[in-house]
């Protein structure tokens, strides 16, 4: 009996903790009505100005104008095959804009409990499944004068059944090495290129903003059962 008393107990002690750790809350969180914070971020490459090299790796994060990484982080995608220019207009005295699409693979993404879609944890992390960027590259005389990218990552949210989309439509291009970037304030440390647990020292700093968190909260796919008459007529 007094194995029974302690065991009801036992689970009385942890039924709330359990209760308390909850999925994020689906919804759309954009910086524009101040639901998730805008960021900064880096791109490391193997030497300055090496864009586009395969194994240059992004290390982003919030920015509150103090802090970095207080309310979400991207870690570590890198980019995993040659950008592929779509389109160019740039003319022969080297006016215009040239678009490159290029796709990053790996990286984590965490997001602070803390954030407008707190649902109980203390944060909440997900491989990154899908990771690309569309760069618009404006050209004046033969020079790179800036760049702004569009962004777009996806991934599930670890230990839940839902997922995540984040769409950044602005990152700016605000400097690289070894001149620095050209607005005050932290960056996330470059890391890599190639390999996360090193650090590296060439490459370049952007500043993030436009973006619009989507959580759902089951991205599983059902199951659909066939019927031994369904599969039959497929072979006939």
């Amino acid at each position: 009996m007094r194995k029974w008393i302690l065991l009801l107990a036992a689970i009385c002690i942890l039924v709330p903790v359990v209760a308390s750790a909850q999925a994020p809350l689906p919804g759309s969180y954009k910086t524009l009505y101040g639901q998730i914070l805008p960021g900064r971020a880096t791109e490391s490459m193997p030497a300055d100005l090496a864009e586009g090299q395969i194994g240059n790796l992004i290390m982003a994060a919030s920015y509150d104008g103090a802090t970095l990484g207080t309310n979400w982080m991207v870690s570590c995608p890198q980019i995993g095959s040659s950008p592929l220019l779509t389109y160019d207009d740039v003319d022969e005295f080297g006016y215009g804009q040239r678009i490159y699409q290029t796709d990053y693979v790996g990286g984590q993404m965490w997001l602070s409990g803390t954030g407008a879609w707190a649902g109980g944890d203390p944060y909440y992390t997900s491989d990154v499944d899908y990771f690309r960027i569309i760069a618009f590259k404006q050209y004046e005389a033969g020079q790179l004068v800036g760049v702004v990218s569009s962004i777009k990552l996806r991934g599930d949210i670890d230990g839940y059944l839902g997922c995540f989309e984040m769409a950044i439509s602005n990152a700016e291009l605000v400097g690289y090495t070894p001149v620095g970037p050209q607005i005050p304030g932290p960056f996330p440390l470059f890391k890599g290129p190639s390999d996360c647990g090193v650090d590296g020292s060439h490459g370049t700093y952007w500043d993030v903003h436009d973006i619009t968190l989507t959580l759902w909260g089951d991205c599983t796919v059902p199951t659909h059962k066939s019927t031994w008459g369904a599969i039959k007529t497929l072979y006939r």
